[in-house]
């Protein structure tokens, strides 16, 4: 049975595997395909993980972000515009838009 570690990313490269050394001190191999959600691991983040043993020694699986997959910048939470919003910045582009066309087509006809 696969027991949950704590840990840090020691390594990951572009070739999508790398290492995490978990907080019990022991280096845990990981691939991409063993990400939560796939996203793309960096050097000193906090993660959770399954441990496991293979043939050629330990590996983590079932990895994720420590605290869930929340995505949080560096200014905190982000948060998801409301319907209202998107339609009224539709409104304006097609506005603006609008306005350009006009300005373009119909004063260089008439002027």
């Amino acid at each position: 049975m696969a027991k949950k570690i704590k840990g840090v990313v020691a390594q990951f490269g572009t070739k999508g595997y790398g290492f995490i050394t978990g907080d019990d001190g022991e280096k845990y191999f990981v691939h991409q395909k063993n990400i939560f959600n796939k996203s793309r691991l960096k050097a000193n983040t906090r993660v959770v993980f399954n441990a496991e043993e293979s043939d050629k020694g330990l590996v983590a699986t079932n990895v994720d972000l420590e605290g869930g997959s929340k995505s949080e910048s560096k200014s905190g939470p982000s948060k998801a515009l409301s319907n209202g919003t998107v339609k009224f910045m539709f409104f304006v582009l097609f506005a603006v838009q609008a306005a350009v066309v006009y300005k373009v087509f119909f004063e260089t006809v008439t002027g």
